[in-house]
């Protein structure tokens, strides 16, 4: 993989890190102020109360969505560096297919229909470096 597509990655990882800070933001009273413009747009008809409850998940989502940025970026650091071929690309891929069917389908159950388009824009940041430059092939 060239320096262009591992530093794409490198910045895509970045990113859903940022997007876990601002999720967990929402766990502290007057910090929900991001995570409640991304549901208005997300399930316009269903605005966000932000009780104590909601405010547990959402800065529990921010911590696993900063782990998740995380844990792709060190994976990535080491599929590069590693004799493997594209066999560790390839896992993250389906490791990103199963995340979406399951947060699609919850997505889809709870109204927040358009976090489906979301998070395949999202996959996209990742499948598209790795389809371009080969890594899904054996």
């Amino acid at each position: 993989m060239n320096d262009f597509w591992k530093t794409w990655l490198d910045i895509w990882c970045l990113g859903i890190m940022v997007l876990g800070c601002v999720l967990a933001g929402a766990g502290l009273v007057g910090f929900e102020g991001g995570v409640r413009h991304f549901l208005n747009l997300l399930n316009p008809t269903n605005p966000p109360v932000f009780n104590d409850v909601e405010r547990f998940a959402f800065g529990l989502m921010g911590a696993a969505t900063i782990g998740w940025g995380l844990t792709l970026f060190y994976f990535f650091r080491a599929a590069h560096a590693s004799n493997m071929g594209n066999k560790m690309y390839r896992q993250a891929f389906v490791v990103i297919i199963i995340w979406n069917l399951i947060d699609g389908y919850i997505s889809y159950l709870t109204g927040f229909k358009f976090n489906i388009v979301s998070n395949l824009l999202l996959s996209l940041g990742i499948v598209i470096p790795l389809y371009l430059t080969g890594k899904l092939q054996r």
